[in-house]
């Protein structure tokens, strides 16, 4: 019987975690997403096979919803794994009969409830077991409680990455990573924020900025850029790193906190000030 992880939210955030939470049990389920990178081909996963709603599957609620039910019918899994939204990301999990015939879990990750529950109604899937993956609000976990369920904590742990072509391309001399996935604003932001530390500080760093896929347009041609995804080997290197507060850069500095300098970021339905104050416990940089 199969295992579906089902994913939609399209940002790199969500697939590290199944990447994680794949090495991190031992399983290769069927993942459902609609990340443009997987698609691409730009990112591998471990998944035993990649399930890609159509653009015309994701326009309201109701067509994602309709879209699940096929999958369901057609694969007809034994277990769903459900990513940081419990209901789905607009709600289409809710209401779904087929899913009272599927063990149902569900991976909390801190979650902005007040607006998430606008997108819900109260037909959640039923859930067998939920994983805390943080520490999360109040609210979420009275939320949590109220489905009469005892979360149970797991730590995600990143599968091991080859140093090889990596190391080859990293600066031979200290220096400092900006990490980020973001809009160009943000990239702006993180930017000007390292070169300001690095002015207060009077130090003269190497730069280098780090994400995925093409350099940012936004920065100036003697910036230099490195796509590599993931960045194990990056903040192994660096002597400082720069970055949002994202689920994912907070777990992989947990263990180099000294030299982690973090700017969170406004979220619709995450709270990077919360995760910054909890995981950091000192003052963060906002907006």
């Amino acid at each position: 019987m199969t295992t579906l992880y089902y994913c939609m939210g399209g940002g790199l955030g969500h697939i590290t975690r199944f990447v994680a939470f794949c090495h991190t049990t031992s399983i290769n389920p069927v993942l459902l997403t609609n990340c443009k990178a997987v698609k691409a081909g730009m990112i591998k996963t471990p998944a035993s096979r990649v399930i890609f709603p159509d653009d015309s599957d994701q326009l309201d609620q109701e067509k994602l919803r309709n879209w699940i039910k096929r999958i369901l019918q057609k694969e007809k899994p034994k277990k769903l794994i459900i990513d940081a939204f419990p209901g789905g990301i607009l709600g289409e999990l809710c209401n779904i009969n087929e899913l009272q015939y599927v063990e149902c879990q569900y991976l909390a990750r801190i979650l902005d409830l007040k607006q998430y529950c606008r997108r819900i109604d109260s037909n959640l899937p039923r859930f067998s077991t939920i994983y805390r993956l943080e520490t999360l609000h109040d609210e979420h976990e009275n939320f949590l409680n109220s489905m009469s369920l005892t979360p149970r904590n797991l730590t995600l742990v990143d599968p091991p990455m080859p140093a090889s072509e990596t190391s080859l391309m990293l600066p031979p001399k200290a220096f400092w990573a900006i990490i980020h996935s973001g809009t160009e604003e943000e990239i702006l932001q993180l930017w000007q924020f390292a070169r300001q530390t690095a002015e207060c500080e009077n130090t003269n760093p190497e730069l280098l900025f780090v994400t995925p896929g093409a350099k940012p347009s936004c920065l100036t041609s003697e910036v230099r850029h490195l796509s590599v995804y993931p960045a194990h080997t990056v903040i192994n290197r660096a002597e400082r790193v720069f970055s949002a507060a994202g689920f994912n850069i907070m777990r992989q500095m947990r263990n180099y906190r000294a030299r982690h300098a973090v700017m969170p970021f406004k979220r619709a339905l995450d709270d990077q000030f919360f995760r910054a104050r909890t995981c950091l416990k000192v003052s963060t940089f906002a907006q």
